[in-house]
């Protein structure tokens, strides 16, 4: 109100003295330099307000994911409560966050942020995984000794467990956490968002038997997420693709790529079924890796009809689906196209806009709705 009682008044003045007549665009750099400068000032007073309600605003989206990730999660001040937490977790994976206030506020406090923000989506999406925290710069001594005792010695930490034994660790909090968090949630838990299932997708190969159950399976007829028809690929014409890694340890490719192997597996199905093998899952997965020529992992081995027909040992993506896109043209597979996304109805639409405006009329805000 203040701006538009200045911009008045230099107007009045401005015709008042029979000055040229002017657009409104033009108006700021005709007015005196004093109102140049009040105009200025409340403009950024305005862009303050606005930065200060986005800021509020983050910081509220924030404390709120914080409290998520804190009512699912069990602190832990001795190594006997880390004991305990691990023994009633039983077979769901555990994640051991080992934090350090001190460190954070001295470090990188954005980045900090940025992984409760990503532990609050797995909090959400994940029910199955079991969060334990131990803070050991406020804590006391005991919990110091937790860290010494897991050989942690950089902070923040994020270890995962499963049957009491360490799986994967995480050190840090820089670029690239977030996401490798949730990827080694994915691999290791066997959980993704919105409550998926891994094992719905990819089955686990542990011994001969298991592998050779998997060969001898064939994927019923089909509808893919987001397909349009079935997808019916004869038993002889399927692929059989099998994920090798690791089991504990697993190098970053791993993780990396896991994400990719559940996608194909879904938008695949019916003409391809996956599994996964760690190559360090005893001697009778050992042997299969060597049978198969595996020297480095990822490797995914590929069989059809019962024989291996081809294999790609990397961690790019993009390699990895043209190789199972050249057996499906070889083999002259058709699979469905993609249901065209509905188009929304104007009356639809201006439904939206009206809960927009609403929205923003409660929010006190001015809106191009």
């Amino acid at each position: 109100p203040d701006l538009r009682r200045q911009k008045t008044r230099a107007l009045r003045r401005l015709a008042d003295t029979n000055a040229p007549q002017m657009s409104a665009l033009s108006f700021t750099a005709a007015v005196a330099p004093a109102n140049r400068r009040v105009f200025a000032s409340a403009k950024k007073t305005s862009a303050a307000k606005k930065a200060f309600r986005v800021t509020a605003y983050t910081e509220e989206r924030r404390y709120e994911q914080s409290m998520k990730v804190m009512d699912r999660t069990q602190e832990v001040r001795s190594m006997r409560e880390l004991e305990a937490a691990m023994n009633l977790a039983g077979d769901a994976l555990i994640i051991v966050a080992l934090e350090s206030d001190e460190e954070c506020v001295a470090g990188d406090q954005a980045a900090c942020k940025e992984v409760t923000a990503s532990l609050a989506r797995i909090a959400r999406d994940c029910k199955d995984v079991v969060f334990v925290k131990a803070e050991v710069t406020h804590s006391g001594p005991e919990a110091r000794e937790i860290a010494d005792k897991l050989g942690v010695h950089q902070f923040p930490t994020y270890q995962y467990y499963k049957g009491g034994s360490l799986l994967w660790q995480h050190i840090g909090a820089g670029t690239g956490t977030t996401t490798e968090l949730s990827e080694g949630v994915l691999y290791y838990g066997g959980a993704g968002a919105k409550g998926l299932d891994v094992h719905d997708w990819v089955s686990d190969i542990n011994s001969k038997s298991d592998f050779t159950d998997f060969i001898d399976s064939c994927a019923a007829p089909q509808v893919p997420p987001g397909f349009a028809g079935e997808v019916n690929v004869s038993c002889d014409k399927q692929l059989a693709i099998v994920d090798v890694g690791m089991n504990v340890d697993a190098p970053v490719g791993c993780l990396d790529m896991f994400p990719a192997v559940l996608s194909l597996a879904r938008n695949t199905a019916g003409f391809t079924r996956w599994a996964r093998m760690g190559l360090d899952g005893g001697p009778e997965c050992a042997a299969l890796a060597k049978e198969w020529g595996v020297t480095k992992v990822p490797s995914f081995v590929m069989f059809a009809n019962g024989r291996k027909v081809d294999m790609y040992e990397g961690s790019n993506r993009e390699l990895l689906m043209s190789h199972v896109m050249n057996f499906q043209k070889a083999n002259g597979i058709t699979l469905p196209q993609r249901v065209p996304p509905k188009r929304m109805t104007n009356a639809e639409a201006r439904e939206i806009a009206r809960e927009a405006r609403e929205r923003a009329k409660a929010e006190g805000k001015r809106t191009g709705w």
